[in-house]
């Protein structure tokens, strides 16, 4: 079963991943979250490749306008549309989601990347806890929005892609052991009471099992042969601004600058990954799994127990309840894509 040894974390740290080079000029392409990090770099390795067309996120016009200009700039493509997307509103999710289907858009591949890390409790404008909203439920809520497009461009030949950002820290979330005997999964994790300064500690490993279980769930949930390949995909720790919510704690932002200037990779190696499972062939191999060093790796032993198979289901329901009250349109995409039990 999966486990996060120091040997194995040394040896996917120090593995040279590989650089794409599918042809994409007949793909379009989305990328959430760019304005920096990951998304930024995993933008300008697709842009390079000339698809035609690429769709990149931050979360307002000024971040939009930036990034759109840093990306062509170092891509040399023109022509990239830039859309803010706020993950911390389920109002910004269905808004670009409304603006992609008045404009007639079409995508063969979403990178679903941003997200936060952050050790203060705080909720979102729905009540949500915030790292559980923007790196949980809404990637879900963007996700299943978004389905019915890749369904669209998918064929038997080549799947569409939906790549989630998950991590290697989804091994040491250590927050959902008796989860199964819980009343409700969803309200226990969002409970401000139960959010103590050690849960916090564990949140962002926690969002990260979340979206793994969610790649599972729905995965294993759409027809076979899919016509949209879905991952989970780890790059690795690497040079970011992912934990700059949590710098406000001095002993934090000393560890982790520590810990990163000895072990981390580059920004643009860990983005690497992201594009890999984005367009590279054998999408289907990788279907439904979590991804490390753009490799099919096992999944935590959480995740494979039978203790965190019912909770993966349960957690699927609740999720789906949630987005169904947001907005209608997810009810109508579960009905008609993906089977109701498995």
């Amino acid at each position: 079963m999966g486990k996060l040894s120091v040997f194995g974390f040394l040896r996917e740290q120090w593995t040279e991943l590989p650089i794409s080079t599918a042809d994409v000029s007949d793909q379009s392409l989305i990328v959430v979250g760019t304005n920096v990090g990951l998304g930024n770099e995993a933008a300008v390795h697709l842009a390079q490749l000339k698809p035609r067309s690429l769709l990149i996120t931050s979360r307002d016009e000024v971040k939009c306008e930036l990034t759109k200009a840093g990306v062509e700039t170092r891509s040399g493509m023109t022509g990239i549309e830039s859309w803010p997307l706020e993950l911390g509103s389920f109002d910004s999710v269905r808004s670009f989601v409304d603006k992609f289907e008045a404009k007639g858009h079409t995508v063969d591949v979403l990178i679903a990347n941003a997200g936060i890390s952050t050790l203060k409790y705080a909720k979102s404008l729905h009540g949500y806890e915030t790292t559980f909203q923007v790196n949980y439920l809404s990637t879900a809520l963007l996700s299943i929005l978004m389905l019915p497009h890749l369904i669209k461009t998918g064929t038997p030949e080549h799947a569409s892609r939906l790549v989630i950002v998950s991590s290697e820290v989804h091994y040491i979330a250590n927050r959902l052991k008796g989860a199964d005997k819980w009343p409700s999964i969803i309200d226990k994790i969002n409970d401000e009471a139960y959010c103590t300064s050690s849960v916090m500690l564990n949140r962002y490993p926690l969002s990260k099992l979340l979206e793994v279980m969610f790649i599972r769930e729905l995965s294993s949930r759409l027809p076979s042969p899919t016509l949209v390949a879905v991952s989970a995909v780890n790059p690795g720790l690497c040079h970011s601004r992912l934990t700059r919510e949590a710098d406000s704690n001095i002993l934090f932002k000393f560890a982790m600058r520590i810990y990163k200037g000895l072990l981390a990779r580059t920004t643009e190696m860990g983005s690497r990954a992201l594009v890999h499972a984005a367009i590279e062939p054998g999408e289907r191999g990788r279907h439904g799994h979590y991804l490390s060093s753009c490799e099919v790796t096992e999944e935590s032993d959480y995740v494979l127990s039978a203790e965190g198979r019912e909770v993966s289901k349960r957690l699927w329901y609740e999720t789906l309840k949630i987005l169904g009250d947001v907005d209608p349109r997810v009810n109508r995409i579960v009905s008609e894509h993906l089977t109701q039990d498995i």
